[in-house]
């Protein structure tokens, strides 16, 4: 069964029509495929293509929702654009973007990979709507995961008990988060290989996070590499290269202009673990381990 929801801003908001230009494009070929996609607004386009023969079933079927604008009698959405390609079987990716400028970008080969992008700003003053988010997922090979979270609203924090300390998830009551106005932010996310996790999340403006792993073909879940950034404030950047298995980096930035730059390999063994946290202005952190 296949099921597919087209342009729903041209049937449900006719009022917006004079200045509505959505454009979707979807095709779909091989079993169980179900490609959805809402748009409202001005200037939206979205295209969708999922493909999973080689053999079919096992047990076919990849799913895709886009979202693009919301309530758009009072948040217009503006120049959103979305691009979905899966390639395999059972990957899921997820798009929902809001006012203004955002584009988004997912493509997965390979079975059961997972990929998100938020880049929500439909919340708060008009000083908040800024735009300009950007965020682009690629994953290759088998059970990759990959979520970016840019805007005004649902981004997370760290949770407690996990690899940041006490005092420095106390730091982030520190601040407003998300920060408003948004806008600006970046994300690029890279994975090849089986069982890579990334994630991450931007409030501010101009922040940008660059996040590279590859794991070798038949990686378990046991031996996947991770890579978490969580960045509040301006200006703060942050870039991962991981390759191998066992890598595990998280970096926490708040405030502005900080960089963190972590390289991580190791072949077998125990692997690399390294946790980076920044708050103030204009720290920079350099980290390269080498495993077995």
């Amino acid at each position: 069964m296949k099921k597919v929801i087209l342009s729903i801003s041209a049937m449900l908001f006719v009022g917006f029509a004079a200045v509505a230009q959505n454009t979707s494009n979807v095709g779909q070929t091989g079993n169980g495929n179900n490609g959805i996609v809402g748009q409202n607004g001005t200037l939206n386009s979205s295209k969708i293509t999922q493909v999973n023969p080689a053999g079919n079933p096992a047990s076919d079927g990849n799913t895709s929702e886009v979202y693009q604008g919301i309530q758009p009698g009072l948040y217009p959405a503006a120049g959103n654009k979305a691009e979905v390609d899966q390639n395999g079987k059972k990957n899921v990716a997820f798009v929902s973007q809001s006012n203004k400028n955002n584009q988004a970008y997912q493509t997965q080969k390979g079975n059961e990979n997972d990929a998100t992008i938020w880049q929500d700003q439909i919340a708060g003053p008009a000083s908040a709507l800024n735009g300009g988010d950007k965020a682009w997922q690629t994953q290759t090979g088998n059970k990759n995961k990959a979520t970016v979270d840019q805007g005004t609203t649902g981004n997370e924090y760290p949770t407690p008990g996990g690899v940041f300390t006490n005092s420095q998830l106390t730091a982030l009551s520190t601040v407003a988060i998300p920060f408003a106005p948004n806008g600006g932010n970046e994300a690029t996310q890279t994975q090849t290989g089986d069982y890579n996790l990334a994630y991450a999340s931007q409030g501010g403006t101009g922040n940008k996070s660059w996040q590279t792993q590859t794991s070798p073909a038949g990686t378990t879940d046991a031996a996947k590499n991770i890579s978490r950034h969580f960045q509040y404030g301006d200006g703060n950047e942050s870039k991962t290269v991981q390759s191998g298995i066992r890598n595990i980096e998280n970096t926490l930035q708040i405030g502005n202009l900080n960089t963190s730059d972590v390289k991580q390999t190791n072949a077998s063994g125990a692997g690399n673990q390294q946790v980076g946290f920044s708050f103030g202005n204009s720290n920079h952190i350099t980290v390269t381990q080498t495993g077995l």
